[in-house]
């Protein structure tokens, strides 16, 4: 079961307007917000934030009535970008591919796009490179597309990291708006490259992760996720847990099974990992489709109490499994 403390979503918020000071707050609600209600999280934000951003047109469509900006970070299919322009959301332009369906739609409406250009800057995912600035300026002077801004993504989150890839942005952003003739709407910092350094922030920042409170002590988390105990029995020394014998108990013990497993979106990768029950944390021993094993030792635990798989002061992420995954799967 999963509880979400929307006031800590708005107090993220206003902790990164603070932060950001001029520049522009720009909330990623992609993927349901990060799993955490896409309507229900951009209610709370409206006030704080400058604009939105989103993966799909679905998405955008429901943040119209909130009247904000609302920029689609996905290149869309010819359908998509017919309904993203007439709801005059802004659309990413990433390729001459995009850059052509965007103007052959935007004429066929007879209206112009508003879209911002991706810059590659090192992800190897989308956007133009230096060398295309050229071709795609000349392209853009004869289309029907409304630049309003220029974009790339940091793949890393330390400052050597991405100072190399703010350097290869910085190179494009200047020659374009040199050669465009004016000024852009200029961003490439996310929650981490936020509060990493200013130097990133420039016209915006997309806060995506730390708006739902994690990057930073003074930030909230804002999902907190439960099952509750359905068993508890004792298991004595050299007693197989779950499938495959991968945990046998070295000595008597309680095992607890909890109601959640890999089709609630607990992996099977984050055996080892901590729940919380009572004031204290156990492990992980076994996860099943609908089940969660856990060992708590000679703990007196009972049937009806409540495990916190993730929440304030709990997070199971391991290597295999980040944060952003906990936020968008587990349920």
């Amino acid at each position: 079961m999963q509880i979400i403390d929307y006031n800590a979503i708005e107090k993220n918020a206003l902790f990164f307007k603070r932060l950001v000071g001029e520049s522009k707050l720009c909330a990623v609600l992609k993927n349901n917000a990060y799993g955490h209600g896409l309507t229900h999280v951009a209610r709370h934000i409206v006030g704080v934030v400058d604009c939105f951003a989103v993966g799909t047109i679905d998405e955008a469509e429901q943040l119209l009535p909130l009247h904000k900006d609302i920029l689609i970070l996905l290149p869309q299919n010819e359908r998509n970008t017919v309904r993203a322009i007439k709801s005059n959301c802004i659309l990413t332009v990433d390729s001459f591919f995009t850059l052509n369906l965007v103007d052959t739609v935007a004429r066929s409406l007879n209206k112009t796009a508003r879209v911002h250009i991706k810059i590659d800057s090192g992800m190897s995912r989308l956007g133009f490179q230096y060398a295309d600035i050229g071709e795609l300026l000349q392209l853009l002077c004869n289309s029907n597309l409304e630049v309003e801004g220029i974009f790339s993504h940091f793949y890393g989150d330390t400052e050597p990291e991405c100072d190399a890839q703010f350097r290869k942005f910085e190179l494009c952003f200047k020659e374009f708006e040199q050669r465009l003739g004016f000024s852009v709407v200029k961003h490439i910092a996310n929650s981490g490259a936020a509060l990493l350094s200013s130097k990133y922030h420039l016209d915006m920042v997309r806060v995506g992760l730390g708006l739902y409170g994690y990057g930073n002590d003074s930030l909230l988390p804002a999902k907190r996720v439960n099952a509750d105990v359905i068993s508890v029995k004792r298991a004595v020394a050299g007693s197989v847990v779950g499938y495959g014998a991968k945990y046998v108990c070295t000595s008597d013990t309680n095992i607890a099974t909890l109601n959640v497993g890999y089709a609630t979106g607990l992996s099977r990768t984050l055996i080892g990992s901590k729940v919380q029950i009572g004031n204290n944390l156990y492990p992980i021993v076994a996860i099943c489709m609908a089940m969660t094993l856990v060992d708590v030792g000679d703990a007196e635990i009972s049937v009806g109490e409540v495990a916190t798989l993730l929440g304030q002061g709990v997070n199971i992420a391991n290597d295999q499994v980040i944060i952003y995954e906990l936020l968008c799967n587990l349920k």
